[in-house]
Formats: structure tokens, C-alpha cells, sequence
């Protein structure tokens, strides 16, 4: 295959997309992962899924190791060094926890129904670890010479990789491309770009008394969280580039005490940092005293993700060129939600996410994937690899 600029390119794959038995084996992989529970705080389930994942990844020519993360699960980083000094450097990102807990996958196992897969976790993303495995099985040796490759596969993505994200970080650094393997949309489209995220919590605390004898001794604790709340809310409705709202409430101890505490949770999307830095400031403007006297709030920001908000267009252009090549029409989206992405392209790294398979559903129980798709986004992304590859061959 050459490109429009008459490069050659190295990427076996002429039966490998309707070839039964290739196809069958990466089903079979991803059925296996499917029925393997891996919640976030799940770590002997993780482990599991690395213990599936590592014999494919040592047969591929990756080297594998584990980062221990104190109180998290580990991450498992493999690479494989390419054999030219000018070779591209490309980092591969998937995660392997799901959102289910334990028992889920007993209960409702990988199921196929005619062209679709069904299970917990199948597109978000045991189904892009499959296609990260399947693309890299289809360079020849000459594309694979031309590739530093470093893949990580890390077990909290769903808890906003807390453990994970300082790994993921440290193996941006230097990168020439970043490919992050969540599902792509129902419709096939790639992710672009993704908003930001933050969570805060705003705590209110008052002071008891009982509600029928005494009650003006007290200090409503709920009366103040309503007055925040509607503040919160009103933010939110004055910001272009960012969306604000309220999603998780807690106060009151008993129906007859004067609340002397009380929380609501905050869950914010953003464009970009100067968003995050006017939502940031406005949220903070609700701490302190009153409106009722005797309540103070505090204001605490405790998890989020910078915004991936500008396409790196060259990198998508490429995985469309590569495509088109294979008769395959890719279409790009901007997400609302966020992954590790966010992470890569914060570090100015280029990147692409929505790399795996097409899929919906995501988080519940109507979860699938397209499995023509499977192999099919395989091969589009292995001749994105080659043509990394070959970008600084003289």
C-alpha cells in the first residue's frame, strides 16, 4: 500500500479482517476479558485481566512490567523498542477495569447476537484492548522497526485514574502520538477532542437543636446548602464554555433535629482552562459565612481531568487517510465525557481517542459492540502505526 505522497507502507493484513480463524481468536481473547470482573477496587480482578492480557502482549515482541501504585491497582506497561534511531515514538493507552462490580460478569456474560457482543464491559473497553493487541499483530518487521511502542493498561480509569494518571503522564513524555482505545461511537466516529472535568463538594456546617422546643438555637445547615445550590445552579447558566451542576445532596441527622450539616456534590465540564479558572473562582466565592447566620461552607475541588480541547488535526487526518485506504469512512466527534486522553493531549502529546470498536451503551446493561468492527478498526489503526513508522525514513 503506498500513500498519496508514494510512501510505502508495511502493515500485513490482506486476509486478516474476514480471515475466521484470526478473527475467531481475538473474539474468543475479548470473551475471555468480558468474563473476567475488574471493578476499580476490584485488584485481584485486574491482576486477572493482566495475567489474560500479558501472554498476547509477549508474543507481539513487548516487554511488560507492573508499577506498583501504594493503595491502587498496578499499571501494566509494556514496550517494545523500535530498531531505528529515528523511529516514531507512539504511545497505545487502555484501560481495564469496568464499572461492575464483582458477579456481574456470571450473571450476564459475554453473549453474541448476530453482529453484536454483548457483556459487562465490552465496548468501555475490554474491546479496545483487543483492537490495541490486534493492530500491532499486523505490522511486518520492517513497520515494527520503524515504532518505539509503549502500551499502558491501567485498572482505575473509571475512578478518574487517580493511581494511574502519574504513569500515564510519565510515558507522554517525549511521545510523537498518543492512542487511547475507548469505544468509538455508535456511528463509528472517532473522539477529537473531549471537555474537561472537575468535581468539588461544598460543606455546610450549622449547629442541632431541636426542631420543636428550641429550634432558634439552631443553625440551618440545609437552609444555607439551598441558597448554595441555587447559586451553583445559577453559575452554570451563565457559562458558554462550561456546564455546572449540582448532582449528589446530603443533610439532617433525624426528622426532628435542626440539620447541623450538610453536602451537595458538583460535577463540572469544561472547554478549556480559562472555563475551569472562571468556574473554579465562582464556586469559591461560596465559601465562607451565611446567608444563615451561624452556618459556614467550605468549598473543596477533589478530582478532575484538564480539558482535551484542541483537535490535533494532522493525527486525525492521518487515521482518516488510513481508512480511506481501506474502504473504511471515519467521522470524528468532540465528547463530553472524559478518559486518559485528556491526560495525553494536556501534555501536548497528539492524540487520538475512540480508537476501539464501535459500540453503546456504555455502563449499563444493554452494553455492545459491533463485532465487524473489532478487526476492522484493527487494521485501520495498524496502517496509522505504519504510517507513523514511516514519517522519518529518508
Amino acid at each position: 500500500m503506498t500513500t498519496n505522497e508514494g510512501t510505502t507502507i508495511h502493515v500485513a493484513m490482506p486476509t486478516d479482517v474476514t480471515d475466521p480463524t484470526t478473527a475467531a481468536s481475538w473474539l474468543a481473547l475479548l470473551e475471555d476479558l468480558v468474563n473476567t470482573d475488574s471493578a476499580p477496587g476490584d485488584h485481584a480482578g485486574i491482576d486477572a485481566v493482566y495475567r489474560l492480557l500479558t501472554p498476547a502482549v509477549e508474543r507481539l515482541g513487548l516487554g511488560v512490567k507492573k508499577v506498583t501504585c501504594a493503595g491502587g491497582p498496578d499499571v501494566m506497561v509494556a514496550h517494545r523498542p523500535g530498531t531505528r534511531a529515528d523511529a516514531g515514538r507512539v504511545l497505545m493507552v487502555g484501560h481495564v477495569d469496568t464499572v461492575f462490580p464483582r458477579g456481574t460478569a456470571e450473571v450476564r456474560p459475554f453473549t453474541v447476537a448476530g453482529e453484536r457482543a454483548f457483556g459487562p464491559g465490552v465496548a468501555d473497553m475490554k474491546g479496545g484492548l483487543v483492537v490495541i493487541l490486534a493492530a500491532l499483530s499486523r505490522l511486518d518487521a520492517d513497520a515494527l522497526a520503524g515504532l518505539d511502542i509503549t502500551v499502558v493498561f491501567n485498572g482505575d480509569e473509571e475512578s478518574g485514574s487517580p493511581f494511574s494518571r502519574p504513569v500515564i503522564e510519565e510515558a507522554s513524555a517525549g511521545q510523537d502520538a498518543a492512542l487511547v482505545f475507548e469505544a468509538a461511537r455508535p456511528s463509528g466516529a472517532i473522539v477529537t477532542s473531549r471537555r474537561g472535568v472537575a468535581r468539588y463538594r461544598l460543606e455546610v456546617t450549622g449547629r442541632a437543636a431541636h426542631s420543636g422546643s428550641n429550634p432558634g438555637a439552631g443553625a440551618n445547615a440545609l437552609e444555607t446548602l439551598a441558597h448554595k445550590i441555587l447559586a451553583v445552579q445559577e453559575l452554570g447558566r451563565r457559562m458558554d464554555t462550561a456546564s455546572v451542576n449540582v448532582v449528589l445532596a446530603d443533610g439532617g441527622s433525624r426528622p426532628n433535629i435542626i440539620p447541623a450539616s450538610a453536602s451537595v456534590h458538583v460535577d463540572v465540564r469544561f472547554d478549556d482552562d480559562s472555563a475551569d479558572l472562571a468556574v473554579e473562582r465562582g464556586l469559591g466565592a461560596l465559601a465562607g459565612a451565611g446567608p444563615v447566620e451561624g452556618t459556614v461552607t467550605q468549598v473543596t475541588r477533589y478530582q478532575g481531568r484538564p480539558a482535551f480541547g484542541r483537535p490535533f488535526t494532522e493525527l486525525a487526518d492521518a487515521y482518516a487517510d488510513a481508512g480511506r485506504e481501506l474502504d473504511v469512512h471515519i467521522e470524528t466527534v468532540a465528547a463530553g465525557g472524559v478518559s486518559d486522553a485528556n491526560f495525553t493531549a494536556a501534555a501536548d502529546v497528539p492524540t487520538l481517542d475512540g480508537l476501539g470498536p464501535a459500540g453503546g451503551g456504555a455502563h449499563t446493561d444493554a452494553e455492545y459492540i459491533e463485532i465487524p468492527s473489532l478487526m476492522e478498526r484493527a487494521s485501520v489503526c495498524a496502517a496509522l502505526l505504519a504510517r507513523l513508522g514511516a514519517r522519518s525514513r529518508p
